[in-house]
């Protein structure tokens, strides 16, 4: 994944919510505001390593990971599980890359998943998202050293996957919620004004 779905999605959520006038729309101005100033670093402090930091993601997760820091209840287990999750994926990839196929996909399923079941809510498997990842680029230094010529921080796949889960997600609960709330809103008639009515 070398196109940044990421970016667009954030793009496009920030656009209409801003277009729509929902209360939301602050939340996707900050974001996009961080975006762009870790872009202009990124620009700024472009170099030629084999450790190529994407600083506007790194901004876009710092900034989400403490919205949701502030928001959840369970922050340091669900945070050391799924790190240790994408621990076992670098040290798998590095030792026998290319053995499962689909594997930056099954990882990423995983830990999307420990995350989830550790979490158990929407901002704590964000929180468990988004510091695994960010705990372990340190981790990924250290092991990637001397190996690889050209290495991405955050990985451009999981920061994809994590932006298309974490979206798909809250549409999904928003959707929800609308349908409850409509559901609930509805009257119920008994079966003797269903008489009346006909």
């Amino acid at each position: 994944m070398n196109f940044p779905y990421g970016e667009w999605i954030i793009f496009f959520i920030t656009l209409v919510t801003f277009i729509e006038k929902r209360i939301s729309r602050w939340f996707f101005l900050k974001l996009a505001k961080v975006w762009l100033l870790g872009k202009l670093f990124e620009v700024v402090l472009a170099s030629e390593s084999v450790w190529h930091y994407h600083y506007a993601r790194m901004a876009v997760m710092l900034f989400v990971g403490g919205y949701a820091w502030k928001r959840t209840r369970r922050k340091f287990w669900p945070l050391i599980l799924t790190s240790f999750a994408l621990g076992v994926e670098i040290l798998f990839q590095v030792n026998d890359p290319g053995v499962l196929p689909f594997s930056s996909l099954i990882f990423a399923l995983a830990l999307a998943s420990v995350a989830w079941l550790t979490a158990k809510s929407y901002w704590g498997t964000a929180l468990a998202l988004i510091g695994s990842v960010l705990l372990n680029q340190g981790f990924e230094r250290v092991v990637y050293e001397g190996i690889l010529r050209h290495v991405d921080l955050p990985d451009p796949f999981i920061w994809n996957f994590g932006v298309i889960f974490l979206t798909v997600w809250a549409g999904l609960r928003l959707g929800w919620r609308t349908y409850y709330q409509e559901a609930k809103a509805l009257p119920v008639f008994d079966s003797a004004n269903d008489q009346d009515l006909k």
